[in-house]
């Protein structure tokens, strides 16, 4: 048998209850790892978070992201997916709140892909350093380069900042791109064996929060 989920839900006639029977082929602290204190999470009842840790200047985030994508257009209606911009020094700040100023203006779906694609593929290096670059980026995209300047210096996005640098320290990451599951487990390409393997980790780790009830 292959590292997958296999995952079976039998509905009773009268109690509408299920069952779950999931595969144990993963090991904590082979595949992924728990952390010590769960980390807060963004769920709604029956949801498991799936936060990925990542970095804009990091090649390998952005070689995943087509993967990320297929994936997330096949994930089950139980995954509560997120994205942190993780901060592993004070250079990796910048890219964390160029993220958060698209979130605030409401065009992280616009510039997330774009933004990865420029440094990667065009060799836009400065935008993880300079803000005067990412205000022309996002100039170039359609935001107004006052507008820009008023979010990138507000409270909202100084805050978000702050608090990616707590849950970047308290998951214990070592580098990127990383996954949390449900605040509690982490996993990466490392841990799991390769990237797909890492999707396979994931799916393991939700069905294993569904059927806890967490």
């Amino acid at each position: 048998m292959t590292k997958r989920l296999i995952t079976w839900m039998a509905a009773l006639a009268m109690g509408m209850m299920s069952i779950t029977v999931v595969a144990e082929d993963y090991m904590e602290g082979v595949e992924y790892t728990r952390i010590s204190k769960p980390l807060r999470t963004v769920t709604k009842p029956g949801t498991v978070e799936v936060r990925e840790y990542f970095w804009y200047g990091c090649p390998h985030c952005f070689r995943i992201e087509p993967l990320v994508q297929r994936w997330l257009a096949t994930n089950p209606e139980n995954v509560n997916f997120q994205r942190l911009p993780a901060i592993l020094g004070e250079s990796w700040a910048q890219a964390a709140q160029a993220f958060y100023v698209a979130a605030l203006l409401g065009v992280l779906e616009k510039i997330h892909p774009t933004l990865f694609e420029a440094i990667h593929l065009q060799g836009q290096k400065s935008l993880v350093k300079d803000d005067l670059a990412l205000e022309l980026f996002f100039e170039e995209h359609g935001v107004n380069p006052d507008q820009f300047r008023k979010v990138w210096n507000s409270f909202g996005v100084r805050s978000r900042v702050k608090q990616a640098v707590r849950m970047t320290r308290r998951s214990g990451i070592k580098g990127v791109p990383s996954v949390v599951v449900n605040g509690k487990y982490v996993t990466d390409p490392g841990l799991a064996g390769g990237v797909e393997e890492m999707f396979q980790v994931i799916e393991y780790l939700v069905a294993k929060e569904m059927a806890s009830g967490s």
